[in-house]
C-alpha cells in the first residue's frame, strides 16, 4: 500500500518530465506538453524527447537521465512497446511517480496483460509508483497540474472534492459538469487499469487529506475487495464517500473489461456491502454530480423532516409527490410557526393558500423575495431538519451569503430550486460554493436530502 504522505509529490511535484513531448499540439505528447504550460503548472517542467532540443520555448532532454537533478513526476505519452524501457530508466533515475497515458496493456487481453505486468516488475525493481496505464492522469488546481481536462480553460481554483476514477470519460466530464455545477476540486486521478496503485491507496490518502471533504469514485472493478470495504468503513465515519459502480450486467462487465482490465462484480451484492459500509451509491454521472453537491453542504441534516418553501404550487406539489418515497416526511408546521408566518407575508401577497407545509406563497414581489425568504426559511427551520426552497429570487453574493450564514448558525441545510433554472445557472454555481445545494427539479433535490438523511443516520448508528 501507498505510504500517505508520499502520495503528496505526486499531486503536488516540484519537477514533471513529459516523455514523449512533441512540438506538435496534434501529437499527444505536445498536446499535454502545451496544456501542462497553459495550465500553469508550478513546477520545474521537463520535456523528454530524443530528436528535439528545445520543444514549446523549454530545452528537451534526449532521456530522463539526462535532466539535472530530481523529477518527482513523469508524464509518459510514448507507444506501449516502449514503456517498459522508459519505466526502467524512470527507476534508474531515482523518478517518484510515473503517470502511463499509453494504452496497449490489460485492458487488450492476455498479451497486453503480459506486457503491463513486465512494466509493473520493472518499477517494482526501483522505487517509482506507477498510475495507470490506460489513463488521463491528474487534476490538481492548487499545482496547476492538468491532464485530464487540458485545454478547457478551467481556473486554478481549489476546492473540497476528490474524484478516483477508472474511466478518463467519467473523470473528464465529472469534473467539466461539477465545475459549471459550482464543484471544486481538491484532486482527480484517473486510475485506468491500476497496474500499481489501486483505488484503495487513493481513498486511504484523501481520507488523510486535509484538503478533501468528500470523496467521490466512479468504479468498475475492485483489485483488492475486502480491503476496500474496511477502508471505506473506517473513512466514512468522517468524510462522505459516493460511489457510481458500473458493469453491473453481463454486458457491464464484458465492456469493464475491455475498457480497463477490470473484473466487475454483482451489482445488487456491491451495492448492499457499500451501504454496510457507509457509502453512497449513485446509479449515473448525473446522480454521482448532484449527490456531491449535496455533501459538500457543511451540514448535515439531524432527522428527516423537511420543510417546503415555494414561491410555485407546482413546485410544492411536486415536491409533496415524491417526498414519503425516499423516507423523508413532510410535518404539518406547529400553529405557532404559521401564525408567525402570516405575520410576516400580511401585506406582502394578497392571499395564503397554504401556511401548513408546503409553504405556498404564491409570488413575491422582487423587492421583498430575498427578505421574505430569509425570514420564512427561519421560520420553518424551528420545526424541521431541513429546508427545500423554490423561488424566484436572484441568486446573488448577497443572498448566497445570508443563507449560509442562516444555515451555519442552526445548523441545518438549505437547498435551493431555482423558479427559471436556465438563467440563474451562475448563480446556482454561487449558491454551491457557497455550500447551499442547488438543483433544477425537486426529484433531484430530494433523493440527494434522502441520501443526507441515510449517511447521518449511519453516523449516528456508528
Amino acid at each position: 500500500m501507498a505510504k500517505i504522505q508520499g502520495l503528496d509529490r505526486l499531486f503536488s511535484p516540484s519537477s514533471l518530465a513529459m516523455i514523449g513531448a512533441s512540438k506538435y499540439d496534434q501529437k499527444g505528447g505536445g498536446f499535454l506538453l502545451r496544456c501542462l504550460i497553459s495550465s500553469g503548472f508550478t513546477g520545474k517542467l521537463y520535456p523528454v524527447n530524443p530528436e528535439e532540443s528545445e520543444i514549446m520555448g523549454l530545452r528537451s532532454y534526449p532521456n530522463i537521465l539526462d535532466i539535472p537533478g530530481e523529477v518527482d513526476l513523469a508524464v509518459v505519452a510514448v507507444s506501449a512497446k516502449t514503456v517498459p524501457q522508459v519505466i526502467a530508466e524512470c527507476c534508474q533515475k531515482g523518478v517518484k511517480f510515473a503517470v502511463i497515458h499509453s494504452v496497449g496493456f490489460s485492458e487488450l487481453g492476455a498479451q497486453g496483460r503480459e506486457l503491463e505486468n513486465e512494466v509493473l516488475r520493472l518499477s517494482r525493481q526501483g522505487t517509482t509508483r506507477l498510475v495507470g496505464p490506460n489513463c488521463m492522469g491528474l487534476y490538481c488546481p492548487r499545482a496547476g497540474l492538468n491532464t485530464i481536462v487540458p485545454g478547457t480553460g478551467l481556473k486554478n481554483e481549489a476546492g473540497q472534492v476528490a474524484f478516483l476514477g477508472q474511466s478518463g470519460w467519467v473523470c473528464g466530464n465529472f469534473i467539466m459538469m461539477g465545475y459549471e455545477r459550482g464543484l471544486r476540486f481538491s484532486k482527480v486521478v484517473s486510475i485506468g487499469n491500476q497496474s500499481d496503485l489501486t483505488i484503495e491507496d487513493f481513498l486511504e490518502y484523501f481520507a488523510a487529506d486535509a484538503e478533501t471533504k468528500v470523496i467521490a469514485c466512479y468504479i468498475e472493478g475492485i483489485k483488492r475487495g475486502r480491503e476496500f470495504l474496511q477502508l471505506a468503513k473506517h473513512i466514512s465515519t468522517r468524510k462522505p464517500i459516493i460511489v457510481w459502480k458500473a458493469g453491473r450486467t453481463e454486458a457491464g462487465v464484458r465492456a469493464a473489461a475491455s475498457h480497463t482490465g477490470a473484473l466487475a462484480g454483482n451489482g445488487a451484492v456491491f451495492d448492499a456491502a457499500l451501504r454496510q459500509s457507509g457509502i453512497v451509491s449513485a446509479q449515473n454521472l448525473e446522480e454521482l454530480i448532484d449527490l456531491a453537491v449535496g455533501f459538500t453542504c457543511p451540514v448535515m441534516p439531524g432527522g428527516n423532516r423537511l420543510g417546503v418553501l415555494v414561491e410555485s404550487g407546482g413546485g410544492a406539489v411536486g415536491s409533496a409527490d415524491i417526498y414519503e418515497g425516499l423516507g423523508l416526511e413532510m410535518p404539518i408546521l406547529s400553529r405557532e410557526t404559521q401564525k408567525e408566518l402570516t405575520d410576516v407575508l400580511q401585506d406582502i401577497i394578497p392571499a395564503f393558500p397554504s401556511l401548513q407545509n408546503p409553504v405556498d406563497m404564491v409570488w413575491i414581489p422582487p423587492e421583498h423575495s430575498a427578505r421574505v425568504f430569509l425570514q420564512c426559511s427561519r421560520l420553518i427551520l424551528k420545526d424541521v431538519d431541513a429546508a427545500l426552497l423554490v423561488d424566484y429570487t436572484p441568486l446573488d453574493e448577497y443572498y448566497s451569503t445570508k443563507l449560509a450564514a442562516l444555515r451555519d448558525e442552526l445548523r441545518k441545510p438549505i437547498i435551493i430550486i431555482p423558479g427559471h433554472v436556465i438563467g440563474q445557472k451562475q448563480g446556482m454555481s454561487l449558491m454551491v460554493r457557497n455550500g447551499i445545494p442547488t438543483f433544477t427539479i425537486p426529484e433531484r433535490a430530494l433523493k440527494v436530502l434522502s441520501a443526507m438523511v441515510n449517511y447521518s443516520n449511519y453516523l449516528r448508528q456508528g
